[in-house]
């Protein structure tokens, strides 16, 4: 029945782009093991093979780096339910008791990303959940990373592998924040409360371009990335409560970037901010980026660099 007939993947690119991305990660195999591409192993359970007949995630990759994005993949490693036979998870405790672990899927989830690597080269991969306990306790998913080191050389993974294998750590929502501290940690999170697209969740539910200006800004400060997730529709459009944010995000952020290249965070103490009941700075290169509230408010700076004040979106 899903047949992804309004996946414009220039439409996609250009959103992203505008909205500020940097990177993009499509999910290539979620926990259904519905992999969107002809993944080996996988058999009918691909949308090569059934749905919308064709590979989603090449065409994807030639529009994000046509504009500039780097191109990175997130694989579901630790749960696929078109495995097992376990029982619905209904708590985040069952997540380690109902994980496949044993040999066969730890080769078949290897072989699935050993493929993503030697077709994409995508520049992330981003595992989720786990891997496959007979994966690290084999040696396959060291041997699995060293191949991917060598076909993409500056690559990263992600710290959702059960092994100190990671490149950079990751937080969700509420969940891992003990993991933002430092430079070049990644905050993950939808633009409302799922991972996917929600049909009950409206603009209430949604972040608005305030809001997400808001996000952005917070993580930043702190020395982290966010990673935002879009959630499609079936048909392959991007709802139009999460594409309205987007878009009114885009001209704030475009502003944002202008200003920043090299970010940093800066130590407490140096700005000051006056008529603000909320406010975020990094510093970029040899001047200060301050994101106030709104506009008025009084910044200064206990050092002799420059100060740019940007006020976050009015809704």
């Amino acid at each position: 029945m899903w047949k992804a007939e309004q996946y414009d993947l220039a439409d996609w690119a250009d959103l992203f782009r505008r909205a500020g991305a940097d990177y993009v990660i499509p999910v290539t195999k979620h926990h259904d093991g519905v992999t969107l591409w002809d993944a080996p192993g996988a058999g009918g359970l691909t949308t090569v093979a059934r749905g919308p007949r064709r590979d989603l995630l090449a065409p994807l990759a030639d529009e994000v780096r046509g504009r500039g994005m780097r191109f990175g993949v997130y694989y579901s490693g630790g749960l696929d339910w078109a495995v097992t036979s376990f029982p619905p998870i209904d708590s985040l405790s069952a997540v380690n008791e109902m994980r496949p672990n044993d040999a066969a899927y730890a080769a078949y989830a290897t072989a699935q990303v050993r493929d993503l690597v030697d077709r994409y080269q995508p520049a992330v991969i981003w595992n989720d959940i786990d891997w496959p306990d007979a994966g690290k306790a084999d040696g396959s998913l060291q041997q699995l990373l060293a191949h991917y080191r060598s076909v993409v050389p500056d690559g990263v993974v992600n710290d959702r592998w059960g092994a100190e294998v990671w490149d950079y750590r990751t937080s969700e929502y509420a969940h891992d924040t003990h993991h933002e501290s430092g430079v070049g940690w990644e905050h993950n999170r939808g633009l409302g409360f799922s991972f996917g697209y929600n049909q009950i969740e409206d603009e209430s539910l949604t972040l608005s371009p305030r809001e997400l200006a808001r996000l952005y800004a917070d993580v930043v400060a702190r020395g982290g990335r966010l990673l935002l997730n879009v959630g499609p529709e079936a048909s392959g459009r991007i709802p139009k409560t999460q594409r309205s944010t987007l878009e009114g995000f885009a001209a704030w952020m475009s502003e944002a970037k202008s200003l920043t290249t090299r970010r940093a965070p800066l130590d407490s103490g140096v700005v000051t901010v006056e008529g603000a009941s909320w406010w975020r700075a990094w510093a970029s290169d040899n001047r200060i980026i301050v994101i106030v509230e709104r506009k008025g408010a009084v910044v200064r700076s206990a050092d002799a660099r420059p100060i740019t004040v940007l006020p976050l979106p009015l809704t």
